[in-house]
């Protein structure tokens, strides 16, 4: 961690949408009862294991979550951008993470006091809605996820994980290389010799263009095409 600073979430432009649903009273509680820290790349927000004391809502950066397997094989759930609220299934059931976050570039994070969360949880029923709403959609996503690692050969796989990458984290074609090929290997449920080879294969059949540090899609309507059969 390289510092911290403190903003009222009543005039943050990078909160939740999930505090749309907060009044002016419950904005300033979470005001005085969060901390924004800021995390350098490759340094952890949140490690496995440990007791859940605080909610996320994430300001600025991109990071990773995902479960740490036996001998060091993890698997990449999601990654978190801008905006996003991260809760954890432990909260209501025995208080630990049951995943690890990870920053990949610098970002800016504010820890939400938990017994705080939970009081607005409590007494705000839209707020609570909008909470269970975030986590069934991510449960979804998880479950649409996981049929594409066991069934999907390693094109189907890469392809469906460069079009999350292009349609939720990037939002652009051209994107710059800040996952490395190891991130792209955890999420894909390949080994990094794999998707080196995959990726320069996608890359001689004019589907994407790969660079030092850039993936450029070029045939975005394929690519959706390899991944629906993959």
């Amino acid at each position: 961690m390289n510092g911290k600073l403190d903003l009222t979430c009543t005039t943050c432009s990078m909160k939740s949408h999930l505090f749309d649903f907060l009044n002016g009273e419950e904005l300033d509680r979470i005001s005085l009862y969060k901390k924004r820290v800021l995390f350098k790349t490759g340094e952890i927000i949140v490690k496995q294991g440990t007791p859940v004391s605080h909610v996320i809502s994430f300001n600025s950066g991109i990071a990773k979550v995902y479960i740490e397997g036996a001998n060091n094989r993890n698997l990449i759930l999601q990654f978190i951008k801008p905006t996003q609220f991260l809760g954890s299934p432990g909260i209501y059931v025995d208080s630990i993470h049951h995943f690890s976050v990870v920053a990949i570039e610098e970002s800016s994070v504010c820890f939400i006091d938990l017994d705080v969360f939970k009081n607005i949880v409590r007494t705000n029923a839209d707020f609570a809605d909008a909470f269970i709403r975030q986590l069934s959609r991510e449960g979804i996503f998880n479950y649409a996820r996981f049929i594409s690692l066991t069934q999907k050969n390693m094109h189907g796989r890469i392809a469906d994980g460069l079009l999350y990458l292009h349609k939720t984290i990037f939002n652009d074609r051209n994107f710059e290389i800040r996952i490395s090929r190891q991130d792209l290997a955890e999420m894909t449920g390949m080994s990094k010799d794999s998707v080196i080879r995959t990726l320069k294969e996608l890359d001689e059949d004019g589907v994407i263009k790969l660079s030092q540090r850039s993936i450029f899609i070029l045939d975005l309507k394929k690519l959706d095409r390899i991944c629906e059969l993959g």
